[in-house]
């Protein structure tokens, strides 16, 4: 995880579709994000999530995702 990221509960994205095929209505869909912190850079969201560690033998992981700001339609930030 990002250290200095605001680290949330779970984060839900709405994502624009791009290839609207109707335009009275909007098409698009959600992305959950969970234990995961979230930074807002340029023109970009970098959401990442931590796997695994929590026991001793097990390898703790990150995951990464970037999202272009231009795709999101809005998003929704759940606390711990």
């Amino acid at each position: 995880m990002i250290n200095t990221a605001p680290k949330f509960k779970k984060i839900v994205l709405i994502i624009k579709e791009e290839n609207k095929s109707d335009k009275y209505f909007n098409s698009s869909y959600k992305i959950v994000h969970e234990d995961c912190g979230m930074v807002i850079t340029g023109d970009y969201v970098i959401i990442t999530e931590d796997f695994g560690g929590d026991v001793i033998s097990e390898e703790h992981s990150v995951k990464g995702k970037i999202y272009e700001l231009k795709n999101i339609d809005s998003y929704k930030l759940y606390k711990n």
